[in-house]
């Protein structure tokens, strides 16, 4: 229990300057996964690569190396219109099915019946995310290079069940999905990352990697919700229906930093602007996974209130 003595009246501020067991809030600041990082998946593509000579037919589905996307033909036959460069002939559906974890929306999932592998030469990171995962188990291994030495694993459950009497316990369905933050990778240059979700029906919506920044200890009064897209319509007669659609997290908190870090994390929420992150509100998932959320901040504020402690308060809008 963290408790601050007000400096400028010797009167104590109670319950906000209790941390979220010992939490600390963070953010990973994430690199762009290229093509030449990308070493290997598991994940099935359901469309063939395009081809200049075939004639495809209206609704047809091709897939691009060049811009990992998926086409659709809208105008047949068409033959040797290069899909991205040819709006006329063909329209961008989204990503393919193994890139789609890697673009900037959950909604875009990486899916495969059973497992899901890929393994990647990401660089020097420290960091990271698997947001909207839905799956038995996580397993996170990393060597030294290809085919060297062995220098991180770690295998997390999804089995979030709430389990509350016993009734429960014999019937309630297992609900295999979550989020999986980790910020101790080792940070070599020559790391060959492999991570692999097991399960059946196995769904990623984003994976991120890169570096983690620490943003000084969270505070109790922390809150966390979500926005929902879904829609309500009430006819003439008093009938109400609804449209079911997607969400976002969004979490607002306060932490405490050191007043010699506070030019440091200004200048890490500057640099990181209008950029979809990791924000992790404390690392105890087991308890706060709501603190976790994938998106931008909306707005920050430092607060310069003693002369060693400063308070950031971040606001965080998350991406569906």
């Amino acid at each position: 229990v963290l408790q601050q003595d007000r400096q400028d009246s010797g009167q104590r501020d109670p319950g906000r300057h209790i941390n979220l067991h010992g939490g600390r809030m963070k953010v990973i600041k994430p690199i762009t996964i290229s093509s030449a990082m990308l070493v290997s998946s598991t994940a099935v593509e359901a469309y063939s690569a395009w081809s200049s000579v075939t004639a495809y037919a209206l609704d047809s589905y091709v897939i691009r190396t060049t811009t990992n996307r998926v086409y659709r033909c809208i105008q047949g036959p068409s033959t040797n219109n290069t899909p991205e460069t040819s709006p006329l002939w063909w329209t961008d559906v989204g990503p393919t099915n193994t890139w789609a974890m890697f673009d900037s929306q959950i909604s875009t999932t990486t899916t495969n019946a059973t497992n899901v592998t890929v393994v990647m030469d990401p660089g020097q990171i420290n960091g990271l995310g698997l947001i909207g995962v839905v799956g038995g188990s996580v397993t996170v291994s990393a060597t030294d290079g290809a085919g060297g030495a062995s220098i991180y694993n770690k295998t997390i459950s999804l089995d979030t069940t709430i389990i509350t009497d016993w009734s429960m316990y014999f019937f309630e369905a297992f609900n295999l999905s979550g989020d999986v933050v980790l910020t101790d990778l080792p940070t070599y240059g020559s790391m060959r990352l492999t991570v692999a979700v097991t399960g059946t029906n196995v769904a990623i919506g984003n994976l991120s990697l890169g570096s983690a920044y620490d943003l000084g200890m969270t505070e109790y009064g922390a809150t966390a919700g979500i926005t929902d897209y879904s829609r309500k319509d009430t006819d003439a007669f008093g009938t109400t229906t609804f449209t079911r659609r997607g969400f976002s997290k969004r979490m607002s908190a306060r932490s405490m930093i050191a007043t010699d870090q506070m030019n440091k994390i200004q200048r890490i929420l500057s640099d990181i602007r209008a950029t979809p992150c990791v924000w992790i509100g404390t690392p105890d998932m087991t308890t706060y996974s709501p603190l976790v959320v994938y998106g931008f901040y909306r707005d920050f504020s430092i607060d310069i209130a003693y002369s060693t402690q400063c308070y950031c308060s971040l606001e965080v809008e998350g991406l569906t």
